[in-house]
């Protein structure tokens, strides 16, 4: 049985501080917190223990399995409060085990969606259009030395990224080499930028990629000067890098504007006009793959993902898969005898209303990048176009990008909130 404490104790307990014991048993304690009952099962406890007989101090690793914790495990004598602190005694395979938790542990962990609010940070996110952008446009703009130097104006274009999955550099000087290789990969502007915060992304397209006017036999759209749809890139791998970085080194042809848009305000339009629809749009598959040039690279996901841990009133999407370029024959859903041959036809609808919806310049940024500006942007959430270029005019055009990881960034983000929040 949970053994309750004397009324004189909780009393105490109550006024002294925000965080009370109720009661404990050998397979959970409660305690009260800012007048709130919760009960902890004792494995949690004893598996979340920071004691340094349970982490190491040099790698903060755990020294022990779950599995380990939840084996002859019991408390020993009564667990106290003291400073706002719960202690435990354990026994625990044998041993003798202490653990302390904090109050502020405790209260993070009473409900599902307390972890999250120091991991994600979605109420700080927000959807947009051309009108919302182009609003806190001057936001979104960095100042290259800052942002290397700087610590808050790295933190700033963290913050951008996790908001609106979009930000910019500039006065970035020009490169001072004419060509790149993978023996000065570091050298480079756009290599600099992304080091800052992550590690590069190598792809076979290199650790940089050089987009230039015209490439003859083009192994991908980009390469060229005719009019690039909205996508993303590498959708075909495992794991699409979360950050494509776009570093505008000459741009003075004709056209060849960059056209930005947030795919996860267009999931959600959806969504509201056609929730059938949107739901087609998680459980259908789409095939992507890219078989060229000696490679042949094959993945299939849902145009949403979505993740209901998610809080407040962004939408509850983990990522966008969309890139029309790289689309190979669909394989649920296409015949009779499959279970989901009728949600094809909501899926279709879904898509059509999807496509609709990103076409729309009122839900597009286009901009000429100017020469010396780098944009970053999510690759699993803002869809990235670029018009028809010509270099009739005698200009040219010379993009370098690179990838990083989302993780890198949502580590740095992580970070400056603690830094700077």
């Amino acid at each position: 049985m949970l053994r309750r404490l004397g009324r004189s104790q909780l009393s105490h307990f109550r006024f002294q501080s925000t965080l009370s014991l109720v009661g404990f048993n050998n397979k959970e304690v409660s305690v009260n917190l800012d007048g709130k009952s919760v009960t902890f099962k004792n494995t949690f406890l004893r598996d979340s223990c920071t004691s340094l007989e349970s982490v190491d101090a040099s790698t903060s690793q755990k020294l022990f399995t779950t599995a380990e914790a939840a084996t002859d495990l019991s408390i020993t004598k009564e667990p106290s409060v003291v400073d706002n602190k719960l202690k435990i005694q354990w026994s625990n395979n044998g041993k003798i085990l202490n653990s302390t938790y904090s109050a502020s542990f405790l209260k993070e962990y009473s409900t599902p969606a307390g972890p999250r609010k120091d991991l994600f940070f979605d109420n700080d996110r927000t959807l947009w259009d051309h009108n919302e952008l182009i609003s806190n446009l001057d936001s979104l703009h960095h100042d290259y030395e800052a942002y290397l130097n700087d610590e808050k104006t790295f933190f700033d274009a963290v913050f951008n990224m996790n908001k609106y999955g979009l930000c910019f550099i500039d006065n970035i000087p020009r490169p001072t080499l004419d060509k790149m290789n993978e023996s000065n990969v570091s050298q480079w502007p756009v290599a600099k930028l992304a080091e800052r915060f992550g590690y590069i992304r190598k792809t076979f397209y290199g650790s940089l990629f050089d987009v230039k006017n015209l490439k003859s036999e083009a192994k991908n759209l980009a390469y060229t000067n005719t009019f690039l749809p909205l996508h993303m890139d590498l959708l075909y791998y495992e794991s699409p890098p979360g950050v494509q970085m776009l570093h505008a080194i000459d741009n003075s042809t004709l056209g060849g504007e960059n056209i930005f848009c947030d795919s996860f305000l267009a999931a959600e339009h959806v969504r509201k006009v056609d929730p059938v629809a949107y739901t087609a749009l998680t459980k259908i598959p789409i095939t992507f793959h890219y078989d060229n040039n000696n490679e042949y690279y094959y993945y299939k996901r849902p145009l949403v993902i979505e993740d209901k841990d998610i809080t407040g009133d962004f939408p509850k999407i983990h990522a966008i898969n969309y890139s029309p370029p790289f689309q190979g024959p669909f394989e649920i859903g296409i015949t009779k005898n499959d279970p989901a041959y009728d949600m094809f036809d909501d899926f279709i609808r879904g898509f059509q209303l999807f496509e609709k919806f990103i076409n729309d310049p009122a839900n597009h940024y286009e901009v000429k990048m100017k020469e010396g500006t780098c944009v970053f942007f999510e690759n699993r959430r803002v869809l990235h176009s670029r018009n028809e270029f010509s270099d009739s005019n005698g200009g040219d055009r010379w993009l370098m990008g690179t990838y990083v990881d989302g993780d890198s960034l949502r580590s740095k983000l992580r970070i400056g909130y603690r830094k700077f929040n």
